[in-house]
């Protein structure tokens, strides 16, 4: 038979009225499949202790209690609870720091030696906490308990029917809670999705307009050079006179003429002016601004943004549509390495090149020896990482801005963005470089 969990049922924990309800339910089931005295008031005191917690500490929650069958010499009769928080550590708690400060809070060295294990996962830095408890030293086998499940069932609601609806309501909270995730999933694919051929529609009207721009300043300077010279020797035959009627008509006609291609050059470079509509003079921390409340990343891990900005406008030459992307993902991929509650620097200097920084500090970001890169415990694609940063790169090479990433083995990765003060054209500067330390 293999290791299936049996749900008996869950109970709610909302208010102090509940802790002696969940101790009594969890006393009773305990001692209806048989388990010694010892046991059942060792598994009591620990489900309410930990339910104090819970409420307390996390705002309340719930408990999910099952049997499930273990084969160790025979198949053995287990329990299982499992307590979920309804929230972060609560504001004017003492809030563990660590996962070792939160397995020395009590109740949980008590919880050890009850069960055969405890696992607790956040509990800190603004995370819920949730606790899975197993325990198989109860002594009674399974094949005992099995055919009495529909019984223990009842004789644990029969005390009242509030247990029933209690149990209803908290599997209602269950689907419901799943429905809300499953949908703001949804949205957030929905939203990705969006920008991305947003995305995609800036980056084809960039590069159109930028080629028209390009072309057009080519075919000037490829045109003005010669129509001056025509000009200018036309000018030196007319000033020094002594010509023939007829050769200085022809040569007063040549010099006009070079003067209208001077004004179709003109013409070219006000054409190419007109052309720049997508690049202005933009304030980058209102960019920065509108990119942190357009990453809703942030906001779902409760990341907390540190900015330090002057309050002058930063001015760079941009085009907000496609830049705001471009930092988007910078945010997205510095949100993949933090937990929930970790904390994002970010620093914008006005100094001779406008300068923006993105530092990640996080416990989830590991050093792995004998590698100069960062990791995340979390699995991040690192495919995907890069793929972001790609689109990054194109886009700042656009703006003329270079792009540098550190990492470090202190648990920190740092993102820094430098733009130019003064936008050139024709590739007169070095544009969108990415460094790799």
């Amino acid at each position: 038979m293999t290791d299936k969990v049996h749900h008996i049922l869950t109970l709610v924990i909302q208010k102090e009225a509940d802790i002696p309800r969940v101790r009594s339910k969890v006393k009773l089931l305990v001692r209806a499949i048989g388990a010694p005295v010892l046991q059942v008031t060792g598994l009591a005191v620990g489900t309410s202790e930990t339910a104090r917690l819970i409420l307390q500490q996390y705002g309340g929650g719930k408990v999910r209690i099952s049997l499930f069958p273990h084969e160790v010499e025979r198949l053995e009769c287990g329990i299982e609870l499992l307590f979920r928080g309804n929230a972060p550590c609560l504001s004017g708690k003492v809030c563990p720091l660590d996962e070792q400060a939160l397995q020395a809070l009590d109740p949980f060295p008590g919880l050890m030696r009850v069960f055969d294990i405890v696992q607790i996962q956040g509990g800190i830095r603004g995370r819920r906490i949730t606790v899975h408890c197993r325990s198989t030293k109860l002594g009674v086998s399974w094949e005992n308990v099995h055919g009495r499940l529909s019984g223990i069932r009842r004789e644990l609601f029969a005390d009242t029917e509030e247990s029933y609806m209690e149990n209803l309501r908290a599997k209602h909270d269950e689907v419901v809670s799943l429905l809300r995730e499953k949908t703001e999933k949804n949205r957030l694919l929905d939203q990705s999705n969006n920008e991305l051929l947003q995305l995609s529609n800036d980056l084809e009207e960039l590069a159109r307009e930028r080629t028209i721009i390009e072309m057009s300043l080519r075919i000037a300077d490829q045109v003005r050079n010669p129509a001056t010279v025509i000009g200018g020797m036309a000018r030196r035959l007319l000033d020094k006179g002594g010509l023939p009627e007829r050769e200085q008509k022809k040569i007063n006609l040549i010099a006009d003429q070079a003067d209208k291609i001077d004004q179709i050059v003109k013409q070219f470079n006000v054409m190419a002016e007109q052309r720049r509509i997508l690049f202005d003079r933009e304030n980058l921390v209102a960019l920065l601004g509108d990119a942190l409340q357009a990453c809703p990343n942030l906001q779902r891990k409760n990341i907390a943004i540190k900015l330090d900005a002057p309050s002058d406008p930063v001015e760079i030459h941009a085009n907000k549509h496609v830049l705001k992307i471009a930092l988007i993902h910078v945010l997205r991929y510095l949100t993949r390495l933090l937990t929930e509650g970790e904390e994002l620097d970010i620093v914008v200097e006005n100094s001779d090149k406008p300068l923006v920084t993105f530092s990640a500090r996080s416990a989830g970001i590991q050093y792995r020896a004998g590698d100069e890169s960062v990791v995340n415990i979390e699995a991040v694609d690192e495919t995907a990482q890069e793929s972001s940063l790609e689109l990054v790169r194109q886009i700042l090479t656009e703006h003329q801005s270079s792009l540098q990433v550190e990492s470090e083995r202190e648990g920190r990765k740092g993102i820094s963005i430098r733009f130019p003060r003064v936008f050139q054209e024709q590739g007169a500067v070095s544009v969108g470089n990415v460094e790799q330390e």
